[in-house]
């Protein structure tokens, strides 16, 4: 089954400019902001507000997306021109997609995150609640599925030995000599094979 992707037309995201990103996790390195619901970044969440963070079938999520975009190239008009009823009906099947129970109209769409990775991604429901809660969002719904082999390119230490003699003048003024060895440790570039996982990621503000 082939992975639909996720186009910026699709639920016109605009990226979310970061700083510092290399000590950001990968969700939210790559997160994209909704232009759905609001063109005004909510404000932050306090450090310690509750998250809901729940998890969806791969499957799932990938029809509802599937069924989003086709929904759009079968229209006669382009989404940009869409009256209010078709976007809030887009946004319907996208939550139930979702398996959101609660009103459309009490949920803003406040940013998404998708990508694939051979990294590690450890647990999800530690790691998006404080990527919520900078966005403003209160609810979090992810998917993982591990998509194939990928190759990767990782460190490995490669240790050697250096042996040596070392000539010197005593306070004698007499040549001596001095055996030496070394071991030393070389990190070099390997290529190997690893899972690749595509990961997805909603960010929600319930009222």
């Amino acid at each position: 089954m082939n992975t639909p992707v996720l186009t910026l037309s699709l639920l016109a995201f605009s990226m979310l400019l970061c700083g510092g990103c290399a000590s950001q996790s990968a969700w939210e390195q790559n997160v994209r902001r909704s232009a759905s619901d609001s063109t005004v970044a909510l404000a932050p969440l306090d450090k310690v507000a509750p998250v809901l963070v729940r998890d969806v079938s791969w499957d799932r999520l990938q029809n509802t997306l599937a069924e989003i975009e086709a929904g759009r190239a079968a229209s006669d008009v382009h989404v940009s021109e869409w009256s209010v009823n078709q976007k809030n009906a887009e946004k319907a099947n996208l939550l139930r997609g979702l398996q959101i129970s609660q009103n459309p109209a009490a949920v803003t769409m406040v940013a998404h995150s998708q990508f694939k990775t051979t990294d590690n991604l450890g647990d999800p429901q530690a790691t998006l609640p404080e990527v919520a809660r900078k966005l403003g969002a209160n609810m979090v719904v992810y998917s993982t599925r591990v998509l194939g082999k990928a190759d990767k390119i990782v460190q490995e230490p490669v240790n050697s030995n250096k042996f040596g003699t070392v000539w010197y003048r005593d306070r004698d003024d007499r040549y001596r000599n001095d055996s030496y060895n070394e071991q030393q440790t070389t990190w070099v570039p390997v290529r190997v094979s690893a899972d690749e996982v595509g990961a997805m990621a909603f960010f929600l503000r319930v009222e």
